[in-house]
């Protein structure tokens, strides 16, 4: 059935939200500890998972689609589903609630995220500049003077 199909898909989509819930919250840890490389393996992974959520909405509209038409129903609402095939209607319900229920936790920790991200570009920021001040003084025609190049300092050696 095609109904069952897209019961499915909504299960991959909320448990890929809650695994990526549990992700976001562990990127915390790479911010606070200023883990550039792994900062940018999580930002990798989460263009992977930007990808395969697109692709299971994608595959869970066309699988509601599917099953509205197999139902005979003109629209593809929950309650519609829910007066055709009640049990299956309603096991979509409560996993569609679990999805936005995660897409809003998601949203929340992505939040509480970037102001973490904020923060720690600030020290860095603030750190730089104390081992690097930026000129005071202005040339003769009212920009900022020059500053020297920042050296870098490789340890292989």
């Amino acid at each position: 059935m095609d109904l069952e199909n897209a019961l499915e898909t909504a299960g991959r989509l909320r448990d890929a939200l809650a695994a990526e819930v549990e992700s976001a919250r562990r990127e915390r840890q790479l911010l606070r500890s200023l883990d550039a490389a792994a900062l940018f393996a999580r930002a990798s992974q989460r263009g992977a998972f930007l990808a395969e959520v697109a692709r299971l909405e994608r595959e869970l509209a066309a699988g509601l689609g599917a099953a509205a038409k197999a139902l005979g129903l003109e629209e593809v609402t929950l309650d519609r589903f829910r007066l055709r095939v009640p049990v299956a209607g309603e096991r979509l319900a409560r996993t569609l609630a679990e999805v936005r229920a995660l897409a809003g936790a998601l949203q929340e920790v992505d939040r509480l995220n970037l102001d973490l991200a904020a923060r720690a570009l600030a020290c860095v920021r603030g750190y730089v500049e104390a081992v690097r001040p930026t000129p005071r003084a202005y040339d003769r025609r009212g920009a900022r003077a020059a500053a020297p190049a920042l050296a870098m300092v490789s340890s292989k050696g």
